[in-house]
This record gives structure tokens, C-alpha cells and sequence, in this order.
């Protein structure tokens, strides 16, 4: 087993979460040696890459690289420990729809609680909340595939006004153009992650969201 410093971890982990797409197109179904900047080995043996790694003598970490079946995934699983009810992270979140919006929508809000998923890229909302924010697909434009855990999900990229304990900005939406009952409302990392520092108290079952933007940063919990 090798050792690594702290500071080695968090580059190489840096720099996996920088490359990940281009990790994911060349190394489908392989084992890979992540190393600082580079994948010092890779292949279907864990044993051989680890070794071959190791003989470089640089710090690495070991990783899966799955089958990429579609661009975006959309998994939402709930996971039942030893309480028979779950705890959802959730967080009220606030849409505002803006100019650009037909004259009917605009200035539209809708505040809805929201699961927050620090494993989910991009925030997701169901086709229901989009068609009353007003989001309607324009002609020929490229609806996007994703992978959900029936199959295929179709849904359309945009941009809207978000306000999370009192603090605006604008984020990505992935809107799901199918008809799914059980779609869920994902806060995803995008843009969101970037401007909170976001802390899970489980036992309290509450989240804090503290605001980056400003050197007085403000603090909400739910």
C-alpha cells in the first residue's frame, strides 16, 4: 500500500473531478491509477494497474471508470438505514422566470423544496414546474438524453433566477420532458456548490447554507 500526504489526496481528486468527462470517454469499463495530473496506469486488472502505478513511485488513487450510457444520469434512490422513515435533505428554493420569458410568465415565482445532491451535476426539475415557470421547447431545438433508472429521460437545458436563503443568482436547470410521477426536485452542484458552503447535519435533520459571494457571508438553516 502506498502513503500519500493530505495535500497529495486532495490534488489528485482535484484534478479527477477536472478531467472526469474525458476520464469517462477513454477509460469506460477500466480500473485507472489517478495520479496529481495525470492516469499513470489503466486497465481491467486492479492488481495490474495498482502495480504498475506503484512502480512509478509517483502518489496515486485507485478508480472505476463505469460504462457510459448516456451524457447525463438521473438516478434518484431513496436509502432506508435502521429508522423506518427517511430523512430527506431538503431546502426550499425559490424560482424567479425573467425577461426573456413570455410576457405572461414573467416575474413569475414558485418556491418549492428541493432535494439537495452533492452527487447530481446539474439541478433537475419536472416537466410540471417547468410548464409553470413557462418553459416551452422551441422549434427544432435539440432536446438532450439522459439515463434514469426506467430508461431514457428526455429534458431540455436553461437558465433561471435562483434564491437560496436570501442570495440570487442565475443557475442551470435540467427540465425533464417526460412524463415521470415520481420526479424529483435535485439541487445539483452546478453553479450552486460554487456559491454556498453547504453543511449535512444529519442527527438534526436540518442543512446550512452559507452564502461565498460576500466577505459577510450570510448563514440560513432549514
Amino acid at each position: 500500500m502506498q502513503s500519500r500526504t493530505p495535500e497529495e489526496t486532495i490534488a489528485i481528486i482535484k484534478w479527477r473531478n477536472q478531467n472526469r468527462r474525458t476520464l469517462r470517454s477513454n477509460y469506460q469499463q477500466q480500473y485507472i491509477a489517478c495520479g496529481i495530473s495525470e492516469v499513470l496506469a489503466a486497465g481491467g486488472s486492479y492488481d495490474r494497474v495498482e502495480a504498475a502505478a506503484m512502480a512509478t513511485k509517483k502518489p496515486f488513487i485507485m478508480d472505476w471508470i463505469p460504462e457510459a450510457v448516456s451524457t447525463v444520469n438521473f438516478y434518484w434512490v431513496k436509502f432506508y438505514g435502521l429508522k423506518k422513515e427517511a430523512w430527506e435533505p431538503l431546502y426550499p428554493v425559490l424560482f424567479t422566470v425573467g425577461e426573456t420569458a413570455p410576457v405572461e410568465y414573467r416575474s413569475k415565482q414558485r418556491e418549492v423544496l428541493m432535494v439537495v445532491d452533492s452527487g447530481a451535476e446539474v439541478s433537475l426539475i419536472s416537466k410540471i414546474l417547468g410548464e409553470e415557470l413557462g418553459f416551452s421547447v422551441a422549434y427544432g431545438e435539440k432536446i438532450e438524453i439522459g439515463q434514469g433508472v426506467g430508461g431514457d429521460i428526455e429534458y431540455v437545458n436553461r437558465i433561471i433566477d435562483i434564491s437560496i436563503a436570501g442570495n440570487t443568482f442565475k443557475a442551470p436547470v435540467a427540465w425533464i420532458l417526460n412524463d415521470i410521477g415520481d420526479t424529483p426536485l435535485l439541487l445539483g452542484r452546478e453553479v450552486v456548490f460554487d456559491l454556498f458552503d453547504i453543511k449535512f447535519v444529519q442527527a438534526e435533520e436540518r442543512i446550512e447554507f452559507e452564502w461565498r459571494g460576500t466577505a459577510d457571508a450570510n448563514k440560513a438553516t432549514a
